[in-house]
């Protein structure tokens, strides 16, 4: 039972937002801003609930996508990376559009320097599209739903209304967009930001650290929440409390695209599994720590070695206010 929901014993996950190409540019050597740096490209289906979905499928979580997509060689790409993953797809394609993409530029250590993203089609997810009477349904059969904020803010509040009565989570995205969930924090069982979301959320300095955040959050009626600064301190909001954790440090950095949103769906996951929030953040975490090492994502190699990363990170601490 969670957040007094009971949860089927066989886990429906409904991911709704993006799922679309990802473009990884990665410098060879040091990176020179405003120069022509040398490096590779390398393209991949990504987006924040399709990259939560790739950790659900590892674990063996039921997984559903709803989103949207162009009527291209890119779209064609998303729906077949879907399919072989085993994600039910209830997308939408504007045949008239492009898919939508995000291009991220990384240093040498694989750490990110800029990003941009291509994401406007996920406006054509309005509130009306939701009220469709086969979307209605999709969100009633499923157990538990997690949705990130690049749906607009109208739609997120109808979506979570809709979904009332099951386990709900966000992911922030972007601090551009993740003030599109305020209206809809208090109906969250969960929110998972980085520390320049949280602090876009709640109108703080962009310095705040996460624990400060976090105490803003509280003030703001959020329960559950992470908030994690990459490689440093992460901290944990868990029924009112405030907790710090310190994570493992890396031996490699592989790519840090998707580390937040795979540890959200591995932490949503363990949490509508009755793992307590704190605990279930953890396990995100040693996910997140995987994948960014470059670590197997597909079961069982996924799952050893998340619990092989948990075993050595240190305890949660509780934070004084």
């Amino acid at each position: 039972m969670v957040n007094g929901i009971r949860m089927s014993n066989a886990q429906s996950f409904l991911l709704v937002g993006a799922a679309h190409i990802d473009r990884r540019a990665r410098s060879q050597s040091a990176f020179v801003p405003a120069a022509s740096n040398p490096g590779h490209l390398h393209t991949a289906v990504g987006g924040a609930v399709f990259n939560a979905a790739v950790v659900l499928r590892a674990v063996g979580a039921e997984v559903a996508y709803l989103g949207a997509r162009g009527g291209d060689a890119d779209g064609e790409l998303v729906e077949s990376t879907l399919s072989e993953m085993g994600v039910r797809d209830c997308a939408t394609t504007w045949l008239d559009r492009a898919t939508p993409s995000y291009t991220a530029i990384l240093d040498d250590h694989g750490d990110l320097v800029a990003g941009i993203a291509d994401m406007a089609l996920y406006d054509f997810l309005s509130p009306r599209f939701f009220a469709r009477r086969h979307i209605r349904e999709l969100i009633a059969g499923s157990n538990a739903l997690l949705f990130d904020a690049n749906l607009p803010s109208a739609t997120i509040e109808r979506l979570v209304r809709e979904a009332s009565g099951r386990p709900t989570a966000a992911i922030g995205v972007s601090p551009a967009k993740v003030t599109r969930l305020r209206g809809a924090l208090p109906l969250l069982s969960a929110v998972f930001l980085s520390r320049a979301e949280a602090a876009a959320l709640v109108d703080a300095d962009a310095s705040a650290d996460v624990v400060e955040l976090a105490n803003a959050l509280v003030e703001r009626g959020i329960r559950q929440a992470s908030i994690s600064d990459g490689p440093r301190l992460l901290a944990i909001l868990d029924d009112g409390v405030v907790l710090q954790q310190e994570p493992l440090v890396l031996p490699n950095v592989a790519d840090v695209t998707g580390a937040g949103d795979t540890l959200a769906g591995a932490a949503f996951f363990w949490f509508c599994q009755g793992v307590p929030f704190k605990e279930a953040v953890r396990r995100g975490m040693a996910a997140a720590f995987v994948r960014v090492a470059g670590g197997a994502l597909t079961a069982p190699a996924f799952s050893e070695n998340s619990s092989a990363v948990l075993a050595e990170m240190p305890p949660a601490r509780p934070v004084a206010r």
